[in-house]
């Protein structure tokens, strides 16, 4: 398991030596997945981590970019989930809230998120279901 993580490691040092300066290797959340009768992304949750923030990185993989991080207490969508990696929308800004993220409706089939919100992965397991 270990020499799996540090291939992996490998492999994004390696990939990011050989991409174009600026080109993203960001993986969206798909939202949609249950249907077009259910909400875009399935629900809400609470971020819980007992380190100061919850770092949220730019594809399911611990070796992945970091996009920034989240402090306990804050909730987000949950959309796409793969392994132990949930895929997250969440609202930034002084003037944002979730409401703004646009996933709390349908849509017709499975898609990337290309609301206004910020989107990204995190650990399932900081992540406390909740109704708000």
């Amino acid at each position: 398991m270990k020499l799996r993580g540090i291939l992996l490691g490998i492999a994004a040092i390696l990939s990011g030596l050989t991409s174009a300066p600026g080109a993203a290797a960001e993986r969206v959340p798909i939202i949609g997945n249950d249907g077009p009768d259910m909400d875009a992304c399935a629900g809400i949750a609470r971020i819980f981590t007992m380190e100061e923030l919850l770092s949220v990185y730019e594809e399911p993989d611990q070796y992945a970019r970091k996009k920034g991080g989240l402090p306990t207490s804050t909730l987000v969508w949950l959309c796409e989930a793969e392994d132990e990696w949930q895929g997250i929308v969440y609202p930034t800004g002084e003037f944002q809230d979730l409401g703004d993220c646009r996933v709390s409706t349908p849509v017709a089939q499975p898609r990337a998120y290309e609301g206004p919100c910020e989107h990204g992965w995190v650990m399932a397991s900081n992540l406390n279901l909740t109704t708000q």
